[in-house]
């Protein structure tokens, strides 16, 4: 099943990888994954969430991308 994120964008493995990490913290929505990224760059997990590719600063971008196309309230269940 392909989401409008999908069809849209083409988040990268950090970006999912990221959405999964915030799920598990008890977000339930993009909005709320996007708010997470904040106590991700203050965490010691971003080397085990992001890898050796990714940045915050590219997965904030990809999120607000995100945000802007499908809305803050979109479902994380949908995205991951």
């Amino acid at each position: 099943m392909t989401t409008p994120w999908d069809e849209e964008l083409h988040p990268s493995a950090a970006a999912h990888n990221v959405l999964q990490w915030a799920s598990e913290r008890g977000a339930t929505t993009l909005g709320e994954a996007y708010d997470l990224l904040e106590m991700l760059e203050v965490s010691n997990d971003i080397p085990e969430v992001l890898g050796h590719d990714g940045t915050v600063e590219d997965v904030r971008e990809e999120l607000e991308n995100g945000v802007d196309l499908i809305g803050a309230d979109a479902p994380l269940a949908n995205l991951l």
